[in-house]
């Protein structure tokens, strides 16, 4: 365990493909306000070949104090990208003890001081329960699928003790250890599985997971309902489908997609960065949005979560 009453060197780091850039460097330009002390840097590793787009978002990153690192597909074995949050600590300098990892596609409100802080025993890390649990409860027929996905992935424990891999806090000479023992499991089912990264990490260190609450990774989903007004959201995850830099209706509206629009304006070469989606993936996500929010968010987000083992 790090004596975390003497100040160690932390980081926040993203990895992401260059088809990511846009949105991560908006989340990381967030947890830079929010992420003032020397000790602590924002690191985004973008695993694809040197680009026009990778050389645009390395001066924006540079002129926001971000470290932006460009990578070959083969620092990951070739990998999915997704997979590189499992080579963490092959990517980063060793000098970094604590690591917050922060997936692309969310938006940080407040201080992450406290997630630096925490004690993390030897071999443990930090995580938040994936918002499926909550939506098991809503119904038989939730329940029956959720489980059924545990089952297919060898998960044995409870339904509900599943972590969600888009916030992610350890302790750098642990996360090896943990990672290779996920990307066995990866390596050994041929026929892979449903849920990417996630489903192989809660299968095989899913025991080593200790729970923090959903402020620290709270389902965009669930915005304005009342799950939110108890989370007291510091991260927000934009965790499926439509993302806020495409789409400002429901459930979360024009709040959300304007810290974009302002970037693009504050950094107008971003906009080549860009995602876009057509007029017909808009009027989708509009009506799609309608029906989930009056058959799913609304209901679900009156749920409560499981009580986590450490409040933060």
């Amino acid at each position: 365990m790090l004596d975390m009453k003497t100040k160690i060197k932390s980081c926040i780091c993203y990895v992401v493909d260059d088809n990511y850039l846009f949105p991560t460097l908006v989340s990381a330009s967030q947890a830079r306000q929010h992420f003032k002390s020397e000790l602590n840097d924002i690191i985004i590793v973008c695993l694809a070949e040197p680009s026009g787009k990778t050389d645009t978002a390395s001066e924006i990153a540079s002129s926001l104090g971000l470290i932006l690192l460009v990578r070959p597909l083969s620092v990951i074995d070739k990998m999915h990208p997704m997979y590189g949050r499992l080579f963490i600590h092959s990517l980063i300098p060793a000098s970094y003890e604590r690591v917050i990892y922060m997936d692309g596609d969310t938006q940080i409100v407040g201080s992450l001081e406290p997630l630096i802080k925490t004690d993390i025993p030897t071999g443990k890390f930090l995580a938040v329960r994936d918002p499926a649990g909550i939506f098991a409860r809503s119904s038989d027929a939730w329940m029956r699928a959720t489980q059924a996905d545990r089952h297919r992935a060898g998960i044995t424990r409870s339904y509900d003790d599943y972590f969600n891999t888009g916030v992610l806090v350890f302790n750098r000479p642990d996360w090896k250890a943990l990672s290779e023992l996920t990307l066995g499991a990866i390596r050994r089912k041929e026929e892979g599985f449903k849920f990417g990264d996630q489903d192989p990490m809660n299968a095989v260190v899913g025991d080593q997971c200790i729970f923090i609450p959903n402020t620290w990774n709270f389902p965009g989903f669930f915005i304005g309902t009342p799950s939110e007004i108890l989370a007291r959201p510091i991260v927000y995850h934009f965790m499926s489908n439509p993302r806020p830099w495409t789409h400002s209706g429901r459930p979360w509206g024009p709040e959300w997609s304007n810290p974009y629009k302002r970037f693009m304006q504050t950094y107008p070469a971003s906009a080549t960065l860009a995602p876009k989606a057509s007029t017909v993936q808009k009027l989708k996500y509009q009506f799609q949005q309608l029906v989930k929010c009056g058959t799913e968010y609304r209901k679900v987000g009156r749920l409560h979560e499981t009580p986590a083992d450490i409040i933060i």
